[in-house]
């Protein structure tokens, strides 16, 4: 289902902690059985506040403007280019300011449908056509609670779900893409996750939720000459144990990361909008343009104004 506005907040929690035991969805569509529906929201709006609504496992983007997410104690600014993940029964809070207008494509996967659909992803053919293996519990999806880089394919997947609202195979077929993306990016980063040193499983997760804060930091503050000792100090460890533990985690330093996304990113910018070098520079936290075209040269061969 894609709406195009938010339901009612008081009504939506009182659905959630019951989980939907009516099977009534928004706007009186009966759903085929208890547990969230998935539902798309392409929703145009600003100053918005939805506090504490228990989920399903949710993804938060915005084709416009930026929102923040609240998890626990973690709030987390979602810029353009990128999305956040939040897991099944884990509250969440929306928050979207006055001063600019921003466009979402949030997804909330439905119970049902995504132990479905990660099933078909992790089982062979021979046990999907036994038919006792859907009257097993349900198959819970956990996936780690940070920022990611929307790509191409990804950004294409979230422009078509827009225009589904009256197609419901084409719907559930990019919905099935997506999950499938989310799930091989979260193959990838717990194989980077287990490259930790540690002989505990448990140690390692946390070390790896400690980097995940910092990248999510560097994802939200492009505008920002960021240090080391910001990023050690967002991820609540020794300088020097955070650049040795960050290399090891994502194969190169926190230096390198942060040029690269930064790179991306204003590649992006100078094939998507009109705004001049010095302003792309300038939101990339750079003190002069010179030095962001070198940058920008060392990194691609070519020069800012020859993308244009």
């Amino acid at each position: 289902m894609v709406f195009n506005q938010f339901p009612d907040l008081q009504w939506l929690k009182n659905q959630s902690e019951s989980n939907f035991a009516n099977r009534q969805a928004w706007q009186g569509r009966e759903l085929p059985g208890t547990g969230w529906p998935t539902v798309v929201l392409n929703v145009s709006t600003k100053d918005i506040f939805r506090d504490n609504i228990r989920g399903p496992l949710s993804l938060f983007t915005n084709l416009s403007g930026a929102s923040h997410v609240h998890t626990g104690s973690k709030r987390t600014k979602v810029n353009p280019g990128y999305f956040y993940i939040s897991n099944a029964d884990q509250r969440y809070t929306l928050e979207i300011e006055k001063k600019e207008q921003t466009e979402t494509l949030n997804i909330h996967f439905g119970d049902y449908w995504i132990d479905q659909a990660s099933r078909s992803l992790s089982n062979s053919a021979e046990k999907l056509l036994d038919e006792s293996i859907f009257t097993r519990p349900f198959t819970r999806v956990e996936l780690h609670n940070k920022l990611y880089e929307v790509s191409a394919d990804l950004q294409l997947l979230f422009n078509d779900l827009k225009h589904c609202a009256n197609d419901k195979l084409r719907e559930e077929e990019k919905l099935f893409e997506v999950l499938t993306r989310l799930l091989i990016e979260d193959k990838q980063l717990r194989k980077s996750e287990s490259m930790l040193p540690s002989v505990k499983n448990v140690t390692r997760k946390e070390i790896f939720r400690r980097m995940a804060d910092a990248t999510d930091y560097i994802y939200s503050n492009l505008d920002r000459d960021i240090s080391l000792d910001d990023l050690a100090g967002i991820s609540c460890l020794s300088k020097f144990h955070f650049l040795r533990l960050f290399k090891v985690a994502f194969g190169k330093t926190p230096h390198q990361f942060v040029n690269e996304v930064k790179i991306k990113h204003a590649t992006s910018l100078l094939s998507n909008t009109k705004l001049e070098v010095k302003e792309i520079s300038r939101s990339l936290g750079f003190r002069d343009s010179s030095t962001f075209s070198r940058l920008y040269f060392n990194h691609t061969g070519c020069y800012p104004t020859q993308i244009r």
